[in-house]
């Protein structure tokens, strides 16, 4: 590689097709930079500070200027290093380009991933049906031995995706997404394209890569039987974007069972919410069997008394008595204070909120002894505390607030990293952007107020 005197670097991970589009680009230009490796459960402080937006690699940073999104990054590294264009010159060309490297990413990428991890066999019919579809549109589209002519560009290096992860998703899922037979002028581009000299040293190694989706696969496909299993008729009345609905969410998926969810309006009570709960006429209700229950905490009680795999309370007395009060002091001061240290606009009533916040969460950074509150598993306590990992982070982003640090909080901060990228907790946290969106528009149209 030929030696450059500036700062690149790229934060990624093993396995990424994203990420593995920038290295292609930039061993194709012969850039020397310096890989740092991120990990899937627990992202660094570099990745935070260089991403904050998306916190997700791939991130490239040339002289401590970060810059994010694979497509994005190649652009920026196409206009910067002029040795072997990646782009084409023409305009029009250029424009094209960009056109289908955007359709692999909203179409291809998605449309094969949903294929192979979509258990349901009727959706799973229909994003299959999507694959071909948009596969064929680039079998149409490729008129030369690349599609960025005699030499691989841009659209190549995007559809890096088509030609090495779809082999190994299908292979996974027991597919026929992509065959020589279906897409001939793919498949030889495909084979032309892997074995060029500069792909072929960038690609991951296939084994570990085809391990680790074999292994999320047959997860997927475990859960969905553990929760086949399950005959009852169960519905939940939610909000997305409640912690409150979270907590309920997290107990079902923790138990493996199979629910109906019925989305709700702030704005406008349903009248199925009205029957359900009467007195209180909010979400979330859990309805077993036309048994209809609220409160979240109440909620989660009856499931791990009705379901008993993966126990959510402690057996002994005791702890269980304790899993109850520590479960409330969360609901009465955390909640309390830190949703009014936001949403008060007054600056004295905001700081005294401030402070009932800091107290009341040095009180729960004591008491934490273990990797969880539950232990080395996760239990009552913590899906209570869900509220504190997930939603005063985005509570003080949007009031400009220092509520939770890693600092301040030390215990209290590593366990909420465990506990977020603990796998059904991951999958059933509620979208973070437009729950921000929201808070935000919330906190605006006060001051606005004001």
């Amino acid at each position: 590689m030929a030696t450059y005197q500036e700062d690149v670097k790229l934060l990624g991970i093993v396995g990424s097709p994203f990420v593995c589009r920038v290295q292609i680009a930039l061993n194709l230009k012969g850039i020397e930079y310096k890989y740092l490796e991120e990990k899937f459960d627990n992202k660094s402080d570099l990745l935070l500070k260089y991403n904050p937006v998306y916190k997700k690699v791939p991130v490239f940073v040339h002289n401590e200027k970060p810059i994010s999104e694979s497509l994005v990054i190649i652009e920026y590294i196409d206009e910067t290093w002029k040795d072997h264009p990646i782009l084409p010159a023409e305009p029009y060309q250029k424009a094209l380009a960009r056109f289908w490297s955007k359709f692999i990413d909203d179409k291809c990428v998605v449309a094969a991933s949903k294929a192979v991890f979509t258990i349901d066999e009727k959706q799973r019919e229909n994003c299959v049906e999507e694959s071909f579809e948009n596969l064929q549109f680039l079998e149409n589209e490729l008129k030369n031995k690349f599609f960025g002519g005699d030499e691989f560009g841009f659209v190549d290096i995007a559809a890096v995706f088509v030609a090495f992860w779809i082999p190994i998703l299908q292979e996974v899922g027991g597919l026929q997404l992509f065959t020589s037979e279906k897409f001939p002028k793919l498949y030889n581009w495909s084979q032309e394209f892997l074995n060029h000299p500069v792909v072929k040293e960038t690609l991951p190694p296939r084994d570990p890569l085809f391990a680790y989706f074999k292994a999320r696969y047959e997860s997927l496909v475990n859960r969905s039987a553990a929760m086949a299993t399950y005959q009852e008729e169960v519905k939940l009345l939610g909000f997305v974007g409640s912690p409150f609905v979270c907590r309920v969410q997290i107990a079902l998926n923790l138990k493996g069972i199979e629910y109906k969810y019925l989305e709700q309006k702030l704005d406008n009570k349903s009248d199925l919410l009205l029957k359900y709960n009467p007195v209180y006429k909010k979400v979330p209700v859990f309805v077993h069997n036309e048994k209809p229950i609220s409160e979240s905490l109440v909620i989660i009680e009856y499931i791990d008394e009705t379901w008993k795999d993966h126990p959510i309370l402690p057996a002994e007395p005791y702890q269980k008595a304790l899993a109850r009060f520590w479960s409330k002091f969360i609901d009465d001061k955390c909640v309390a204070a830190a949703w009014k240290s936001v949403y008060t606009i007054d600056e004295k009533e905001r700081e005294k909120y401030v402070e009932e916040s800091f107290e009341a969460l040095q009180i729960l950074e004591n008491e934490l002894k273990n990797k969880f509150f539950g232990g080395e598993e996760f239990g009552f306590v913590d899906i209570a505390a869900v509220f504190i990992a997930f939603w005063i982070p985005l509570f003080q982003e949007v009031g400009g607030l220092q509520l939770f640090t890693s600092e301040k909080f030390p215990k209290l901060y590593k366990w909420s990293q465990e506990f977020l990228n603990h796998p059904v907790v991951k999958e059933t946290l509620p979208p973070r952007d437009p729950l921000f969106a929201n808070l935000k528009a919330h906190y605006e149209s006060l001051v606005a107020s004001k």
